[in-house]
């Protein structure tokens, strides 16, 4: 996929969020100043929604075009490459899983079931630099709470920098507060003016930044070494 198709991709799943967003905002507006705060409510949950759903498509769109690239981890910087070998990390630090030699005559022994791990994660990387990059999916999830933290996360786990969006998470991790709050049924009083535009524009500016950030780092090939 060209560089014009992948922010081609972004730019089209980004547009109808948005066209549906203003929909919404635009029914609000001509509503009673007793209404309004009301269906704000339901809003900025979807605001939310909106924010998580662009965050995940954004993150698979560029975790596959990055596996299929046919690159192999000596390829890719580090992030990429321990993300291609996640199954075998996982088995390494799997506390739960025992030799098969040995389960049933020592199945205690956490020393020599931990040692065979290490053996066999040994065994294996041995092609670590010529095993493919195939990032399992979901290994890059917004576990259904796109905060400050699952952001930053994220933008980690596929080796993007995460450091420099610190005026985006404020607003963020606010309205993620007031949608869980409302979803959960501690929050009953409508959303006011004030309250309700910071949201709007984070919902925009949130799905921006990711657009761009992914967009940069897609044509400048930041997935390689």
């Amino acid at each position: 996929m060209s560089l014009a198709i992948f922010q081609e991709q972004l730019e089209l799943e980004r547009e109808w969020r948005e066209a549906e967003i203003r929909f919404l905002n635009n029914l609000q507006e001509g509503m009673s100043d007793t209404d309004r705060p009301k269906v704000r409510r339901s809003i900025v949950c979807l605001l939310y929604a909106h924010i998580e759903g662009f965050v995940r498509f954004s993150f698979s769109l560029y975790v596959d075009q990055v596996n299929s690239k046919g690159l192999t981890c000596k390829d890719v910087n580090p992030a990429i490459a321990a993300a291609a070998f996640a199954k075998e990390l996982k088995a390494l630090k799997d506390v739960n899983s025992k030799s098969s030699f040995f389960v049933n005559s020592l199945p205690d022994d956490k020393h020599l079931h931990g040692f065979a791990r290490e053996v066999n994660f040994i065994s294996c990387i041995s092609g670590f630099y010529d095993h493919p990059v195939v990032i399992a999916e979901g290994y890059v999830n917004t576990e259904n709470n796109v905060g400050r933290e699952v952001l930053e996360k994220m933008l980690f786990q596929v080796g993007l920098e995460y450091s420099d969006l610190k005026e985006a998470y404020s607003p963020l991790n606010r309205l993620l507060n007031v949608r869980n709050d409302i979803a959960h049924g501690k929050r009953k009083q409508g959303i006011n003016d004030e309250d309700y535009n910071v949201f709007l524009n984070c919902c925009r500016g949130v799905m921006n930044i990711v657009a761009r950030r992914l967009t940069n780092s897609f044509g400048a090939e930041k997935y390689l070494k």
